[in-house]
């Protein structure tokens, strides 16, 4: 390629025109989700919204937990001595069991979801790709070829084709399920505060709710798996502990002027919680690589916790964040726990 001269690169790059829009800003529909997105008023209504509807939908969640876990056995062992991804199983009946909590009856048909649930794993691994997360850093890179930024294209139209058309079934079903989460979402349950969310809104409340609940759960269940071949005693808790589904959790923003730990936080500053460091810290933990679930239900009261404020009669939860951040499924994992 023959460019003519140019000043300095700034000249040169200032020249490319970017023709996609940032990884980022495309995945979230411009920052409209609750993982990326501002707390503005329209993100906090989307916020409570979601916790409203998940919160009258938990007595739901036992049963169908129940009647999932069910067909995950019944799958795992039609395969019998075969070799099979678990990973590849455990996303597609955690992606199912949202589908149910989500949709009610007009869930989707097996194939479809299984379809969208191998769409949701491809793209989170695209775009977590360095080749992929560097155009957010350097916008003007977005001017070049990029096949891995094609391939996000691709899936997040897959992702965003399949929940408007779950949004359709639902509005256009004469007599829809009543005690959804998407009822709740939509306004058509009277138990529900404030109207229905606007459609970008909508759209990308239902996005979050199937990848922040999809991909952890799964990663989870995975290594409880690897874990459980070797020691039958384990843990939920111990398990997200040494192996957290989100070691970085999800970037913060400080609102105001503040401190941590003595050191000053100005506003705008973006923080990156590290679990895997806090959660793995020998200054708190006795043997923090070792897979000790017996220390989450301490057995001998008379020795004392390493961890400040353990009682050897509380089983504790290692929490997937906290704060603005925390996760509307939140109370569906204490209860799986």
């Amino acid at each position: 390629m023959e460019v003519g001269p140019y000043r300095s690169w700034g000249s040169f790059w200032g020249s490319l025109t970017p023709v996609c829009p940032m990884p980022g800003s495309l995945v979230s529909q411009r920052g409209r989700d609750l993982a990326l997105g501002g707390p503005c008023p329209g993100w906090r209504r989307q916020r409570g919204a979601v916790r409203g509807a998940l919160a009258r939908a938990g007595g739901r969640l036992g049963p169908l937990l129940w009647l999932q876990g069910r067909e995950l056995c019944e799958e795992l062992r039609s395969h019998g001595e075969a070799p099979l991804d678990p990973f590849e199983v455990f996303t597609f009946h955690t992606c199912s069991t949202i589908a149910r909590v989500l949709f009610g009856d007009l869930v989707p048909p097996p194939g479809e979801l299984r379809a969208f649930s191998r769409c949701l794993g491809e793209l989170l691994q695209v775009w977590g790709h360095s080749s992929v997360r560097a155009l957010d850093l350097l916008p003007p890179l977005r001017a070049l070829p990029n096949p891995g930024l094609r391939k996000l294209l691709r899936l997040v139209q897959h992702r965003d084709t399949f929940v408007e058309a779950q949004i359709r079934r639902h509005q256009e079903c004469p007599s829809p399920p009543p005690d959804t989460v998407l009822a709740a979402l939509l306004g058509r349950d009277p138990r529900a505060r404030g109207g229905p969310l606007s459609p970008p809104r909508l759209h990308m409340a239902l996005v979050d709710l199937f990848i922040g609940g999809t991909e952890t759960t799964a990663a989870a269940l995975g290594w409880a798996v690897a874990f459980l071949l070797h020691r039958p005693e384990a843990t939920v808790s111990e398990t997200l502990r040494l192996r957290p589904p989100a070691p970085l959790a999800l970037p913060h923003c400080a609102l105001r002027h503040t401190s941590l730990g003595g050191l000053p936080v100005v506003a705008g500053t973006v923080l990156v919680p590290n679990l895997l460091a806090a959660q793995q810290d020998p200054d708190i933990w006795q043997h923090p690589e070792a897979f000790l679930p017996g220390m989450w239900v301490l057995l001998h009261p008379e020795r004392p916790p390493r961890t400040p404020g353990v009682s050897s009669s509380i089983k504790l939860w290692v929490p997937p964040t906290t704060g603005f951040r925390l996760t509307p499924g939140y109370p569906g994992n204490t209860l799986v726990s």
